[in-house]
Parts: C-alpha cells; sequence; structure tokens
C-alpha cells in the first residue's frame, strides 16, 4: 500500500480536519447557519481567539466545507453574514476517507 496517491477526497477530509480550530469551527456550524456575533458568542475567546475563527473559516472556505451569503469578493464581510456547512461535500469526504481507509 506504500506510494499509493491519496484520493483528492481524502486528502481534502484530511487536511480540514488536520486542525482542532478547523474541526471545532465546523462543528459549529455543522448545527445550523449562523452569523459572526452568534459564531463569536458560541466560541468563547477562551476557547479560541477571533483570529483563529476567522483563519479557521478562510481554511474551511478554501476546502468548500463552508459558505457564505455575503457579496462576492468583499473583503470585509458584514456582521449579518449567515455562514454555514455543506453537508454534502462534507459527507462525500468523509465516505470517501472511511472507504479508502477500510481499503
Amino acid at each position: 500500500m506504500a506510494g499509493l496517491p491519496t484520493p483528492e477526497r481524502v486528502a481534502r477530509f484530511q487536511e480540514a480536519y488536520a486542525a482542532p480550530t478547523r474541526a471545532y469551527v465546523l462543528r459549529v456550524l455543522l448545527q445550523q447557519s449562523r452569523t459572526y456575533p452568534e459564531l463569536f458568542a458560541l466560541i468563547s475567546e477562551e476557547t479560541m481567539s477571533r483570529s483563529s475563527v476567522y483563519e479557521a473559516l478562510r481554511d474551511l472556505t478554501r476546502f468548500g466545507y463552508v459558505e457564505d451569503d455575503a457579496p462576492e469578493g468583499a473583503v470585509r464581510k458584514p456582521k449579518r453574514t449567515k455562514i454555514w456547512a455543506c453537508r454534502e461535500l462534507i459527507a462525500e469526504d468523509l465516505g470517501a476517507t472511511v472507504a479508502w481507509l477500510l481499503g
């Protein structure tokens, strides 16, 4: 099995969950969509700094696991922006990862 390439879906899932901060933010967003104030109310500064939350959101967006309703290309997103997890993609990547692990 050594040297076999990791499928794209598996690599994406693995990278997304490699950081506990990303996994924590995703867990909160999988419950329901949130605005920034709602997200920060659920993730206290003692748990994770705001900059870590923003970084996790950027990474999760890059993976395609998180989307929002902010205007495209917005540098600073409004506080009322709704943020949600893309359940279908996450489930597909999780399924691909389990299938790959079990061989």
